[in-house]
């Protein structure tokens, strides 16, 4: 079974069309009724998303938490010393 990844954006979308009615009802203009509930989505969807985080299992494969003072192995080593060897010509830019 594939688990449902956007639980957070289907909250703010509910929590914006809360905010929605409320500032109707409120008898808010239409700029201040859309301003807040864009302002209840953002909040909404950050907060279940910081929410469903702490209980997912952290994934397979990935590094966890290191102890401290254990350094992190690099994936690719400078094949030079120059770093101005390496940087992108500029060809190609639109200007």
């Amino acid at each position: 079974m594939v688990r449902f990844r956007g639980l957070h954006i289907v909250a703010g979308i509910v929590a914006m069309g809360v905010a929605a009615a409320l500032g109707t009802i409120m008898g808010l203009n239409n700029t201040a009724v859309f301003t807040s509930s864009c302002v209840v989505y953002v909040a909404v969807s950050l907060f279940v998303q910081s929410r469903l985080a702490k209980f997912r299992t952290p994934l397979q494969g990935l590094p966890q938490h290191l102890p401290d003072g254990v350094p992190l192995e690099r994936t690719a080593e400078r094949t030079s010393e120059c770093p101005a060897e390496q940087l992108p010509s500029g060809e190609g830019n639109a200007a």
